[in-house]
């Protein structure tokens, strides 16, 4: 059979054809990563060597059988062939190309565990299975490799003499120790090269999926911002934003909510990005997260935003429907799964090296950190990256170590990653080990609205809510209060701390017009469809009265009239606040808080009354 009409892909796509695509994946690639000229020119051929090589291995017979639906008897670890025919009839490739080419699809583990990688053993074992089942391969490789040399163009030595199949099936003991975990420190001492193998894995398996996907032409460039792109309509900077603009350092940003954090951390960008270095924007919700990519794509471009969550696939399958409903014909089975299929390779680039802009939650970034499923791609995508912590007060302790261990290391001379951390609420314990551990101790990189900066002042001076204490009262005592200035127009929020009082006090405020109820019981459809409710663009079709649970407290951009609060944790009770007169453009706004809590809310009975002063 001519090796170039070996199939690749289940669609009829051939080996070579998707050979090239990789390559063409590879090439672009590599342009697009924050690395020098000189860095780029050592790992072009590299890796170009690697993604011509990569797939040998799908010429086996039972591989291609496969393929062909002739249904094999043998399933065939494509990437372990391609292994043993680079170390069994070339020359010259480094333990760095065999280490990807052999783990393309499978990290490497120790033993024989069965965690989804494969260890060195497990690698051997398949190579004597494999390779006795089509001794014929090894008959024509020698002119396979020839005629692949010949149409990419390629210089591998090949060697002239056949192995015994039935003695020679290992593999070299260098490689044998790197595939596995347990042996690899041994093999490659210095930490260095042993980061050298998890980049070049990183590189091929971004090329080899890009390529998949026929991708390699479209990776989105690299796009400078300028403050023009994203400046406030109708007035300047403010003062604190705007000297943001200048400073090219690491910062935390104290500033109320309402004051323009979004863009004070943009003019920061201004002054921080480097060319081809991703921008990672962390938010600790998925409502707030498909919010905060939307508003970004209107700067950078939809092609160079992506959302990176545990929800990503219903976030793209829900937008793409939304933005065919006018223009669906046809079988709408056959166009919902049509969708599926994007909406599932859209999630599938979200995590590859292709978006420059990513707005995640910060457990993706943990999942680089603690080496999850594709780590290594994080050595390339925070390569210099500027990367914005919003409401980092949010997490629980555990979290917010693990968060902040990974900054710093993001932060070495390794990643030279620069970090914008910003909240309306920040505890001065959690401001004083950010300076002291993360930004050794400088404290000059803590930012805030200066009372000294007229502009700033205006948001300092901005008195947006009188708070009625209602002590020894609960809310559900004020319902005739709530109906009365639902009546009379007011738009009302209700925030109360557990699902059954929300469920309760909803079902008692009597109103007919628009209401809506948002807590963490929802079914995650419905929960989406209110919370596109009530942010929706349009205000007049936002509901008039919100009744919901601590759902509310972060990130969500809605504004209300008046609120009614049970006590909570004062960084609570801040962020509740901020969802009412978010602007400051309605005057002063009343807040009634109450003492009793209602229901059971064990993790709240720290009594907010105890600590009067933090009001």
């Amino acid at each position: 059979m001519n090796p170039l009409d070996f199939l690749a892909k289940s669609n009829g796509v051939k080996l070579h054809e998707h050979t090239e695509h990789v390559r063409v994946a590879a090439k672009s690639l590599l342009d697009g990563l924050p690395l020098t000229s000189e860095e780029k020119a050592d790992w072009l051929p590299i890796l170009m060597d690697c993604a011509v090589l990569h797939d040998m291995g799908k010429a086996h017979k039972d591989f291609q059988a496969n393929l062909n639906c002739k249904r094999a008897k043998y399933a065939i670890r494509h990437e372990v062939v391609s292994l043993w025919i680079c170390t069994t009839f070339l020359k010259g490739l480094t333990n760095e190309q065999l280490f990807a080419i052999a783990t393309h699809h499978k990290g490497v583990t120790g033993g024989f565990d069965d965690t989804g990688r494969l260890s060195s053993m497990m690698q051997e074992n398949l190579i004597e299975e494999h390779i006795p089942r089509d001794l014929a391969l090894l008959q024509r490789m020698p002119e396979f490799l020839t005629i692949w040399n010949q149409h990419f163009q390629t210089a591998f030595t090949i060697k002239t003499d056949l192995p015994d199949p039935l003695t020679d099936a290992g593999l070299p003991y260098q490689i044998f120790w790197l595939l596995n975990k347990d042996f690899q420190k041994r093999a490659y001492p210095d930490a260095t090269r042993r980061l050298r193998l998890a980049e070049n894995r990183a590189l091929l398996i971004a090329a080899d999926h890009i390529g998949s996907a026929r991708k390699e032409g479209e990776l989105p460039a690299w796009k400078r911002i300028e403050p023009e792109m994203f400046k406030p309509k109708g007035h300047e900077f403010r003062a604190f934003q705007e000297k943001l603009l200048y400073v090219n350092d690491d910062v935390l940003l104290y500033a109320p909510t309402g004051s323009g954090k979004t863009e004070a951390a943009l003019c920061w960008l201004t002054a921080n990005q480097q060319p081809n270095a991703r921008f990672i924007y962390l938010l600790p919700y998925t409502a707030s997260i498909n919010a905060m990519t939307t508003r970004l794509e209107q700067i950078f471009g939809k092609e160079r935003v992506t959302a990176l969550h545990s929800k990503t696939l219903d976030f793209f399958y829900e937008r793409l429907e939304g933005e065919e409903s006018n223009f669906e014909d046809g079988d709408k089975y056959k166009i919902n799964i049509e969708r599926r299929g994007r909406a599932q390779s859209l999630k599938t680039l979200s995590k590859e090296l292709f978006h420059p802009v990513k707005v995640a939650t910060p457990h993706q970034l943990l999942r680089f950190a603690l080496m999850g499923k594709g780590w290594e791609m994080g050595l390339f995508d925070f390569r210099k990256a500027c990367v914005v912590v919003d409401e980092f007060h949010a997490y629980e302790p555990l979290l917010t170590g693990l968060l902040f261990a990974t900054i710093k290391w993001l932060k070495s001379d390794y990643f030279g990653a620069k970090v914008f951390f910003m909240s309306a609420t920040i505890p001065r314990f959690l401001q004083e080990l950010i300076i002291e551990k993360l930004f050794n101790g400088d404290a000059s990189k803590l930012h805030s609205p200066s009372p000294n900066d007229a502009t700033d002042q205006v948001v300092l001076d901005r008195k947006r809510h009188q708070v009625f204490c209602q002590k020894g009262q609960s809310i559900d005592q004020q319902i005739g209060k709530i109906e009365d200035l639902l009546v009379a127009g007011e738009s009302v929020l209700v925030i109360v701390n557990n699902v059954r009082t929300c469920q309760g006090i909803f079902e008692k405020i009597n109103f007919k017009g628009s209401k809506k109820m948002l807590h963490s019981g929802f079914h995650q459809l419905d929960r989406k469809e209110i919370e596109k409710a009530i942010t929706h663009d349009d205000l007049t079709k936002r509901p008039q009265l919100l009744v919901a649970t601590q759902a509310v407290e972060v990130s969500l951009d809605i504004d209300y009239d008046v609120a009614f609060i049970e006590k909570a944790p004062i960084d609570a009770l801040i962020q509740r606040f901020g969802r009412v007169n978010r602007k400051g453009s309605k005057g002063i706004a009343p807040v009634y808080l109450f003492e009793n809590i209602l229901g059971k809310t064990p993790f709240m009975m720290q009594s907010l009354w105890t600590k009067p002063g933090q009001l």
